[in-house]
């Protein structure tokens, strides 16, 4: 499918359930791409979640904004139960119009829906010739390092390097699990294994199925005491910098979680110095490139360049969907009878 068709049928979706057609507009625009740099499992899979919580009046599709505290180069905003991609690409260009103007800008939002993939922001800044980091707080959904039960959300984190004029930024995005849950969910629906270290059965025994993993909620953490202390400390520069829910409270007293709204969300723009920044980027990416590389890992790549490679393929093939993604936008076309074109 082309990008552009995924693009205009997304934001038709969106527009059915009532969301605003400019705020459609940028929420399609995100999802589409993130399908387009192969991350399908953030892509248009959460569309259906999406429209189905601003049908039920979930998540708000036009959400009003309130600064809650200001200073010269940071803000915090307030919100409630806002629509994600579109609430977070405003708030990173909050921060890189107020780095254009101080060097650095930050702009902090709690109240907000899952924002899909964080490297779409760090992306959008690094993209605009900025730093971008990127951090939001989730659901409780890991063990931390040391306990038996869940007791800490993943809590991803993106970060972005503008590189050369025209070629593609340099951007990690990582959650603090070991694998993104949505891949030990695509797991599970396609019936196949992931390695030991991904997550743990209800005995807290290492397994390599998926669906005992999910049914556990014991996703293990990244570098394990590392990935731990990373959560926690995400934790405190998204919900505790804004006043926002922490992960165990999301989800609980009729509260929101993290995808109907209840998440907090720090966006950072860094100015760059000069542009030895990009030279020095590029410079690294080539000696990385140089090394030999493990003979049990092949090809080795420098952060967001996966996504690169899809972007470059899929613009000229289009994206490739497969089951059961092409049934999910085959229901959304029923659903919401809006045509679907896979041309």
């Amino acid at each position: 499918m082309a990008y552009d068709e995924l693009k205009r049928f997304v934001g038709q979706v969106l527009m059915k359930v009532g969301v605003p057609g400019e705020i459609a507009q940028v929420e399609a625009e995100i999802t589409a791409d993130v399908d387009l740099a192969g991350a399908h499992s953030h892509g248009v899979q959460l569309v259906p979640k999406l429209a189905e919580n601003i049908r039920a009046g979930i998540v708000n599709p036009d959400p009003p904004l309130r600064v809650v505290a200001e200073q010269p180069a940071s803000v915090l905003y307030d919100t409630e139960r806002a629509i994600g991609r579109y609430t977070s690409a405003l708030m990173m260009d909050v921060a890189v119009d107020r780095a254009a103007k101080y060097g650095v800008g930050l702009a902090a939002i709690r109240g907000v829906a899952h924002w899909g993939r964080g490297y779409s922001y760090a992306r959008r800044a690094a993209k605009a010739g900025y730093i971008g980091i990127a951090y939001t707080n989730a659901t409780v959904n890991f063990p931390a390092w040391g306990t038996s039960t869940p007791s800490l959300g993943n809590n991803p984190m993106a970060i972005g390097i503008p590189t050369a004029a025209g070629d593609e930024p340099v951007v990690l995005d990582m959650a603090m699990t070991q694998a993104a849950i949505r891949k030990i969910m695509d797991a599970a629906n396609a019936g196949q294994a992931v390695p030991v270290g991904w997550g743990l059965d209800e005995e807290g025994r290492a397994t390599k199925d998926p669906r005992a993993i999910l049914d556990s909620q014991r996703f293990l953490p990244m570098g394990g005491h590392k990935g731990s202390g990373l959560a926690f400390m995400i934790e405190l520069l998204t919900a505790g910098l804004a006043g926002g829910l922490l992960c165990f409270e999301q989800g609980t007293q009729k509260r929101p979680d993290d995808f109907a709204g209840g998440s907090s969300k720090t966006f950072l723009a860094i100015r760059p110095f000069g542009p030895w920044l990009m030279t020095k980027a590029e410079d690294l990416k080539s000696h990385l490139k140089s090394a030999a590389p493990a003979p049990e890992q092949g090809q080795v790549s420098w952060p967001g360049e996966r996504s690169r490679r899809c972007r470059l393929e899929y613009e000229t093939a289009g994206i490739p969907f497969r089951p059961p993604l092409t049934q999910l936008l085959e229901r959304l076309s029923s659903d919401f009878s809006v045509p679907l074109c896979w041309v």
